[in-house]
């Protein structure tokens, strides 16, 4: 059952009109940052009408222009026949952390659906009803399938999908039953399932009934839509940050929704009025001159959320590097050595910092392949402990996540539910001055190469009065060491003069023709 203790709070800053920020709070802890601007529109949970531009046998695959820069992809195993066969679709979900794993019904499914290749099932320029259940990432286009889920508040409508699934969250037998009871007994179209998502556990038949009725007109609102428009064509957007979270993270446990601007406080009204009636006295107006982030003292820990090491209340810390394929954390006892026993404090040091990475991780929005290298530990026991640790701490995390056992280099290995950019990713651009490695080459680097290259201007291309553009620093560094390119002046007989030009990088430099100005390029042979 939930924890009753756990006191949380929703707090919305919408001030800037191009940016939206949510935090959720537990126990005066950020333990949920999010962050929406009008330039990375959110695509993930909206459905579109899609044509297929490509079929890919070598990876049994297809892309979809569904309207938007890039192309979607959707893999074969996202494909299924009787959804195409009721409405020119495909289908597999992508079910969030609601709905059970488990296998399609078997009518779904060919016999021989192992053997078959994509182009068995989809057919360039053919129009199919398409979910975005990825965002796009990087250079990849959205993630889609034809498996369509709508969330309510209580159950999420399956219009392809027969069965009726409990979340795993909602661990009493008893309520189970209760619930997939309600859930058999609510009217639905032929051919619907549900999904009972864990915000449901204790709700009435009326609550069930009531999602239900909403879940169905949003349904055949898509079904008009899709038979009056023609691909590529949005059928139905996903709700924005605001209204989604207060739809996915309103419960008995939220004290306070707290709006830091009139108009989106009347939208947020409007929609708890009819979709989280009892969620009306708890939304609040904030009208205060302190930044409403500031006001609940939460900008420190979404500032700590962009930093490489964050430290723990023992004194140790953790280390966490991001690149392309994978999340590498290194645990460190730093200042903690407060007990003569060594395998005591490592065991201390390594409880918090697996509580430490759960909730950094899903702040962060961080997911793919993780390592952690864990402090060494000797005793089995506690090994086990801070796995067992880790395991429940992530438990409160929506995205999925599983879990290795320690290797023998005492490294764990896990992996986390990635769907859309991480809060870097959302914030950041890639450095111009350094392209995203972090470093930059050091003056004696830069001026030893560039020495080089003037040696080939001058070798292969017979240039005599050049002028060298480069970054101040560089040019006080080469003027420090004149004796080498008065040697290469007089080896070529040239006349080199150095241009210092602030709107340079360190590592750039541009050669020219001193007396007509001319960019000269430095030919390779």
């Amino acid at each position: 059952m939930k924890n009753p203790k756990i006191e949380r709070e929703i707090i919305i800053d919408t001030e800037q009109s191009q940016e939206r920020r949510v935090a959720v709070i537990e126990d005066k802890v950020l333990e949920e940052y999010y962050i929406e601007r009008d330039e990375q529109h959110r695509h993930m949970g909206s459905v579109y009408k899609g044509r297929v531009e490509n079929i890919i046998p070598a990876i049994n695959a297809a892309f979809v222009d569904i309207g938007l820069e890039k192309n979607g992809f959707i893999h074969i195993d996202d494909v299924f026949t009787s959804n195409l066969d009721a409405m020119e679709l495909d289908d597999e979900d992508e079910e969030g952390d609601e709905k059970e794993k488990k296998a399609p019904p078997k009518n779904n499914r060919p016999k021989n659906r192992k053997d078959m290749k994509i182009s068995d099932i989809l057919k360039e320029k053919q129009e199919i009803i398409v979910q975005v259940v990825k965002e796009p990432i990087s250079t990849k286009g959205c993630r889609l399938t034809t498996d369509i889920s709508l969330p309510g508040r209580f159950l999420v409508l399956m219009p392809f999908e027969k069965q009726i699934a409990v979340s795993r969250r909602i661990s009493n037998v008893q309520e189970r039953k209760r619930l997939r009871q309600m859930a058999k007994e609510v009217q639905l179209p032929e051919g619907c399932g549900l999904i009972i998502r864990t915000a449901a556990e204790g709700c009435t038949k009326k609550a069930f009934e009531n999602d239900v009725a909403y879940l169905v007109n949003t349904w055949k609102e898509i079904e008009e839509k899709h038979r009056s428009t023609s691909a590529p064509a949005l059928l139905h957007p996903e709700l924005d940050l605001v209204l989604r979270t207060i739809r996915d993270s309103y419960g008995e446990d939220v004290s306070r929704i707290v709006v830091n601007t009139k108009p989106d406080y009347d939208r947020v009204m409007e929609f708890v009025k009819s979709f989280v009636p009892e969620a009306k006295s708890n939304v609040r107006l904030y009208e205060g001159d302190v930044p409403i982030f500031e006001k609940w003292n939460i900008q420190k820990d979404i500032d700590r959320a962009f930093r490489r090491n964050v430290w723990l209340k023992s004194g140790g810390y953790i280390v966490i590097d991001q690149t392309e394929a994978m999340i590498a954390i290194d645990v460190n006892s730093g200042r903690h050595t407060s007990s003569d026993n060594q395998e005591e404090t490592v065991t201390k040091t390594n409880l918090e910092a697996a509580d430490e990475i759960a909730r950094q991780l899903k702040l962060r929005n961080i997911g793919g392949l993780v390592v952690v290298d864990f402090i060494d530990m000797h005793s089995k026991q506690n090994q086990k402990e801070v796995v067992s640790r880790l395991q429940s701490a992530l438990k409160r995390d929506k995205a999925k996540s599983s879990i290795l056992p320690l290797s023998e280099f005492g490294l764990l290995e896990m992996t986390r539910q990635r769907v859309t950019e991480s809060i870097r990713q959302s914030v950041y651009d890639e450095c111009p001055y350094c392209h995203g490695r972090g470093l930059v080459k050091s003056l004696l680097s830069i001026c030893l190469e560039l020495q080089r290259a003037l040696q080939s201007l001058l070798s292969m291309q017979h240039e005599k009065d050049v002028r060298v553009d480069v970054n101040p620093s560089v040019a006080a560094s080469l003027r420090e060491n004149m004796d080498i390119l008065k040697k290469l002046e007089t080896t070529y007989n040239a006349n080199l003069t150095i241009t210092s030009n602030p709107k340079m990088d360190l590592e750039d430099y541009k050669f020219y023709d001193a007396q007509s100005g001319k960019a000269l390029q430095l030919k390779r042979r």
